[in-house]
C-alpha cells in the first residue's frame, strides 16, 4: 500500500501562508494584550462612560449565573454573536472553542466532536462523549448537529459534566437555549443567496395570544443547494441537498409562579451523496480484501492501485465523482418537549419531559465508482424518551442547592443490507446479499443528582455535586458479514457515581479563581463478537483536575479566562474491524469495541475579549493540548498493535481563533460593521487506524481559513455580504472509508460567498 505525501515545496508554501495570515490576524490582538471567549458585544458600564464588555448569563449549573462566577471552563455565544458569526453547523461553534475539534465523515449528521482529547471512537450514530441539550432536554442519542435558528445562547462546557449532563458527558457538554415566546407581536424574514445555487429562507413569527398569559412562536427554514461536488456519470447528481426545519413553541403563564413551555421540532435533510472525493489511497480492507487483483498495478509494486475512473484524486480533484448508482443520505428528526416551572416559598420546582425520534438513511452506491461493485441500503432509527424533575432554592442565602431525578428510555433499530453488483466480486452473482444486520437495542436509565454551593466566607464558595446512575442495556442482533454469522441476545447493567468538587475564590470584585475535581462516566455496552467474552465492553471513566482564573480588567474593557487541566482516562471504548479471507475462501468481516487501558490529557486554555479602541472588539481563543494513550494494544488491520505513547486521535496540539470586528454609524438610522474571522487547527491523526500509517491521507495537516463579513443594520433591515474560506484554502479534517474503489474518501473544503438580507418587524 502506498501513501502519497506532499512535497517539501508544498509544505514551505503552506507554512509561509500560515505565518502570513497568523501575523495579519494577531496585529489587532497584540494591541490589546489578548482577546475573547465566545462572542461579546459592547455596552456602557456603570463605573465609566467608556464602553465595557457585557455581562454574559449562563445556565451551566441549571440556574442563571454570571459566566465569570461559574467554576467551569465555558465558551458562551450570545444571540447577537451567533447571528453575526452566521452559525449553521455544530462545527461553526466548535472551531471557536479552545481545545475542541471535529472530524466529518461525509454527512452533516456524522460529525465527531472532540473536547480536550475526549472523542467518540465508536463512529456509531447515536453515540457520543459530549452531552448535548436543547433547553435542558438531551438530544445526544439522536443527533449531534441539531438545527441552529432563533437561538438565545450556546454554551460549550469543557471537562466532564456528569452532575447535570449525565452519562456520556466525558469531554464536556453543549447547551443550546432557544428564544422563548414573548408578549410582543414581532418576527423576521431572512433570505440568503450564496455560491453553488444555495438558497436559504428563514421565518420567525411571535404572536401574543392572551396578553401576559399566553404566547406562541413559530420558526420555518428551507435550504436548497446544488452542492460543490458533481457526479460526472450520466445519472448525474452530486451533493445537492434539501433541508427543511419547522419549530413551534408556546409559553403559558397563568400566574407569576407558574410557567409552562412546550415545543415541537421537525427537521429533515436529504443529500444526493455522501460528500467526498477519492483520495487514491486504499485502506487495508479495500486494497487487500475487496479489490485485491481487481485494478491495474500502475506503479509496479505488485499490488492493485485505486481505480482512477477519469476523475482523478484529491487534492487535484476537489469537486468530481463518478458513481453509477444513485445515492441518497439524510436524516429526519422529530422532537417534542414540555417544561413546567413552579416557584413557591423560595423553591423552584422544574419538570422536563420529552421525546426525540430520528431516522438516518444511507442508500445506493458505496464503491464510489462507475463500475457496479456494491450497493448498500441502511436505516438507523433512534428514539429517546425522558422525564426529569428538579427542586432548587431561589433565595439569596449562603447555601444554594439543587436536587433532581431522571428516567430515560433509549431505543434503536438498525437495518443494513449490502448487495453485490454486476461486477460479481468474489465470484458472487449480482444481487447476492453479502452483509446483513438487524438489531434492536434498548437502554433504560435512572439517575439521582444534585449540587450544593455554600459560601464559607464572603469570598470563598465550596461546591459539591454528583450523580448516581444505573443503566441497563439490552440488544438483540441478528446478522452476518461474508462468512461470519451470529445471533446475539444479551443484557447487562452498569452503575456509577460521578462526584464533583469545586472551590471558587473571589480575589476582587472583578477576579475569580477556581479549582475543580470531577469525574465523567460513559456506560459500557453489548455487541456482536467472535467470542462470548467480548459480547460486552466496559464503561469509560475519566477524572479531571482543573484550576482557572476569570477576570474582567481595565474597567471592563478586557475579559480574560484561563484554565489548566489534567485528565486521567481509563477503559476508552475504541472500535475495531477485522476483515480477511479464511482458509475456505470465505469473506470474513466483523467489527466491535474494545477498551484501551489508559490515557492522559493535559493542557491550557485561554479565552479573552477586548475592546482595543472605540468601536473595535476582538475575541481570541487559544488551546494547547497533550493527549496520549498510556497503555493500549489495539486490533488494527489484522494484527495487535501496541499504541503506548501514541497521540489520541482528533486531538490537535494547538487550536486558535480570532474574531476582529469594527463597528460604525454611517447615518442616523443605520449601523455598520466589518468583521474578520480566522480559525486554526493543528495537525491530527483522525482515528486509531491512522496511528499505524504515515503520510497522506492518514496524517491530516494543520489548516487555517479566514472569513470576512460586512454588515449594515437599521431598526427593521439587516444586510450582510460575506465570504467564508476567503482564500479558498485546500484542507480536510479526515479521510473516511465508505466508498472504496478510489481509495479512502475526503470531504473537500471550498470557498463560498453570498448575500443575506433580513427584514424585522
Amino acid at each position: 500500500m502506498k501513501h502519497r505525501k506532499s512535497t517539501s515545496t508544498d509544505g514551505a508554501r503552506a507554512s509561509f501562508a500560515f505565518r502570513r495570515r497568523l501575523a495579519l490576524a494577531l496585529v489587532p490582538a497584540a494591541a490589546a494584550f489578548a482577546a475573547g471567549p465566545g462572542i461579546a458585544v459592547a455596552q456602557t458600564s456603570e463605573s465609566s462612560a467608556q464602553p465595557g464588555i457585557e455581562e454574559v448569563i449562563v445556565t451551566a449549573q441549571r440556574r442563571e449565573q454570571n459566566l465569570q462566577e461559574v467554576p467551569i471552563a465555558i465558551s458562551a455565544f450570545t444571540a447577537e454573536g451567533i447571528e453575526k458569526a452566521m452559525f449553521n453547523d455544530v462545527a461553526d461553534y466548535v472551531t471557536r472553542t479552545p481545545n475542541a475539534s471535529f472530524i466529518t465523515n461525509g454527512a452533516r449528521s456524522r460529525r465527531q466532536i472532540s473536547i480536550r482529547g475526549v472523542t467518540n471512537f465508536l463512529g456509531f450514530v447515536g453515540t457520543s462523549t459530549t452531552g448535548f441539550y436543547i433547553d435542558d432536554f438531551s438530544v445526544a442519542g439522536s443527533t449531534i448537529n441539531p438545527p441552529i435558528m432563533d437561538i438565545e445562547r450556546i454554551e460549550i462546557l469543557r471537562g466532564p459534566q456528569a452532575t447535570y449532563f449525565g452519562r456520556n458527558a466525558l469531554g464536556g457538554g453543549i447547551s443550546v437555549t432557544t428564544k422563548k415566546p414573548s408578549n410582543e407581536f414581532e418576527g423576521s424574514l431572512m433570505a440568503d443567496v450564496s455560491r453553488f445555487n444555495t438558497f436559504d429562507v428563514e421565518g420567525v413569527l411571535n404572536v401574543p395570544v392572551i396578553e401576559d398569559k399566553f404566547a406562541m412562536r413559530f420558526n420555518v427554514k428551507s435550504t436548497t443547494s446544488d452542492g460543490n461536488i458533481e457526479n460526472i456519470h450520466p445519472i448525474g447528481g452530486g451533493n445537492d441537498s434539501e433541508y427543511e426545519y419547522v419549530r413551534s413553541s408556546m409559553r403559558f403563564t397563568p400566574s407569576d409562579a407558574l410557567t409552562i413551555d412546550a415545543s415541537f421540532l421537525y427537521a429533515t435533510e436529504d443529500v444526493g451523496m455522501r460528500e467526498g472525493v477519492p483520495s487514491g489511497v486504499f485502506s487495508n480492507f479495500a486494497g487487500n480484501v475487496l479489490f485485491a487483483g481487481q485494478f491495474p498495478d500502475r506503479d509496479g509494486d505488485g499490488n492493485s492501485d485505486p481505480f482512477v475512473d477519469t476523475v482523478g484524486f484529491y487534492p487535484e480533484n476537489r469537486d468530481r465523482t463518478n458513481f453509477n448508482t444513485p445515492q441518497s443520505i439524510g436524516t429526519s428528526i422529530r422532537n417534542g418537549v414540555i417544561r413546567i416551572d413552579y416557584e413557591r416559598n423560595d423553591l423552584l420546582f422544574t419538570s422536563i419531559s420529552g421525546i426525540i425520534n430520528s431516522d438516518f438513511f444511507l442508500n445506493g452506491d458505496i464503491d464510489g465508482s462507475s463500475r457496479d461493485f456494491f450497493n448498500e441500503f441502511r436505516n438507523l432509527e433512534r428514539q429517546s424518551i425522558s422525564t426529569e424533575f428538579r427542586v432548587q432554592n431561589t433565595n439569596d442565602s449562603r447555601l444554594r442547592w439543587s436536587v433532581g431525578a431522571l428516567y430515560a428510555e433509549d431505543d434503536g433499530d438498525d437495518f443494513n443490507r449490502t448487495f453485490v453488483g454486476a461486477e460479481e466480486v468474489f465470484g458472487l452473482p449480482q444481487g447476492f446479499l453479502i452483509d446483513r444486520e438487524d438489531s434492536a437495542t434498548r437502554d433504560n436509565t435512572w439517575a439521582l443528582f444534585g449540587q450544593v454551593d455554600y459560601d464559607l466566607t464572603d469570598r470563598l464558595t465550596v461546591s459539591f455535586g454528583g450523580r448516581y446512575s444505573e443503566e441497563t442495556k439490552e440488544s438483540n442482533i441478528s446478522g452476518f458479514s461474508g462468512g461470519f454469522e451470529q445471533i446475539l441476545s444479551v443484557k447487562d447493567t452498569f452503575t456509577d457515581f460521578s462526584p464533583r468538587l469545586a472551590l471558587n475564590f473571589t480575589a476582587s470584585d472583578t477576579v475569580n479563581l477556581y479549582a475543580t475535581i470531577s469525574k465523567g462516566f460513559k456506560s459500557g455496552g453489548v455487541q456482536i463478537a467472535p467470542n462470548p467474552d467480548a459480547e460486552t465492553f466496559d464503561p469509560e471513566e475519566l477524572w479531571n483536575y482543573e484550576i482557572g482564573v476569570k477576570a474582567d480588567l481595565l474597567d471592563q474593557r478586557l475579559r480574560l479566562n484561563l484554565a489548566a487541566f489534567y485528565m486521567d482516562w481509563s477503559d476508552l471504548q475504541v472500535s475495531f474491524q477485522e476483515n480477511l479471507i479464511d482458509e475456505n475462501g470465505d469473506f470474513i468481516l466483523f467489527g466491535g469495541v474494545n477498551n484501551a487501558d489508559s490515557a492522559t490529557s493535559w493542557g491550557l486554555e485561554l479565552s479573552t475579549t477586548a475592546i482595543i479602541a472605540e468601536n473595535w472588539l476582538v475575541n481570541l481563543n487559544l488551546g494547547y493540548l497533550n493527549a496520549e494513550f498510556d497503555r493500549f494494544t489495539a486490533l488494527i488491520d489484522g494484527a495487535n498493535r501496541v499504541l503506548d505513547g501514541e497521540v489520541i486521535p482528533n486531538s490537535p496540539d494547538l487550536t486558535a481563533n480570532i474574531d476582529v470586528e469594527y463597528g460604525f454609524d454611517f447615518s442616523a438610522t443605520w449601523e455598520g460593521y466589518v468583521r474578520a474571522e480566522w480559525v486554526y487547527r493543528d495537525e491530527i491523526k483522525p482515528n486509531t487506524t491512522s496511528l499505524i500509517y504515515e503520510g497522506f491521507p492518514w496524517d491530516v495537516p494543520s489548516y487555517d481559513f479566514v472569513n470576512l463579513r460586512i454588515g449594515a443594520e437599521s431598526d427593521s433591515i439587516r444586510l450582510v455580504l460575506y465570504a467564508e474560506n476567503l482564500f479558498d484554502d485546500n484542507f480536510y479534517t479526515n479521510a473516511y472509508q465508505k466508498a472504496f474503489a478510489g481509495g479512502l474518501f475526503i470531504e473537500p473544503s471550498f470557498r463560498t460567498y453570498g448575500l443575506r438580507a433580513t427584514f424585522m418587524f
